[in-house]
């Protein structure tokens, strides 16, 4: 049950994040969040949907700059493991050398520059972009629970997150893409197999036609072939 003392903390920060009206204001309530759990440092990493391959990722935080640049220079986006989907249950993910096994190299250079302790929670937003929220510490923290810190990171990852997206941050908003009802209706006969011989029969209109607008949505998307297109149109949430 949550304690009078964590929904209290609760109404307060909805109260801060209603207000909010920048992301530089989110990100100075995370590292105002951040020591109130007597944590050093925050992250917000956010990967957007598409592509799948070679995902694209944000990273703001409070880490020490030559580390950040480390990560990205290295591009540790690839081979962190709190950035793995398979790696999340409902608590979120605990910083130990067990989840580091496979990318030790990550865990040294994290530990060398003082992050020797921390977490992760994640959070999809309704556009599919995901979030991760991380805490770390150099030493020990003893104020606060377990309990209590995975409910205050999994109030503050949906709350800075939905944020972002209320406004319209680049971080979290992909590029908009636009079909037209006729294109809608094409795409989703190809999500489910269709040929566009199927499609042109289904639809009562000629083959030619079809590949037009198959063209369209390829350009649209930047896609190379009309099952990227399918692909990147349930990715976003189109169909």
């Amino acid at each position: 049950m949550w304690s009078n003392a964590f929904l209290s903390w609760r109404r307060e920060l909805l109260q801060q994040f209603l207000h909010v009206t920048s992301s530089e204001q989110i990100h100075a309530l995370l590292r105002q969040q951040a020591e109130a759990i007597e944590h050093d440092w925050y992250s917000l990493c956010i990967r957007q949907p598409v592509p799948f391959t070679r995902p694209k990722f944000s990273l703001q935080a409070n880490y020490p700059q030559a580390w950040v640049n480390c990560y990205r220079n290295e591009n540790f986006f690839a081979i962190d493991p709190v950035l793995k989907a398979e790696n999340f249950c409902q608590r979120g993910v605990v910083w130990s050398d067990a989840l580091f096994e496979a990318s030790p190299t990550l865990w040294d250079g994290a530990r060398d520059f003082g992050l020797r302790a921390g977490f992760t929670h994640r959070h999809v937003l309704p556009n599919r972009a995901v979030g991760y929220l991380s805490f770390s510490r150099s030493g020990e923290c003893a104020s606060h629970s377990d309990e209590e810190l995975h409910l205050r990171s999994l109030t503050l990852a949906e709350l800075s997150l939905t944020s972002l997206l209320n406004l319209k941050d680049p971080q979290v908003v992909p590029p908009e893409i636009k079909f037209s009802n006729r294109e809608l209706e094409i795409v989703k006969w190809t999500a489910d197999g269709k040929t566009s011989a199927e499609i042109a029969m289904i639809l009562a209109i000629s083959e030619n036609t079809v590949n037009f607008h198959q063209k369209n949505m390829q350009k649209k998307c930047n896609a190379s072939n009309k099952t990227q297109v399918a692909c990147y149109a349930a990715a976003l949430g189109i169909i």
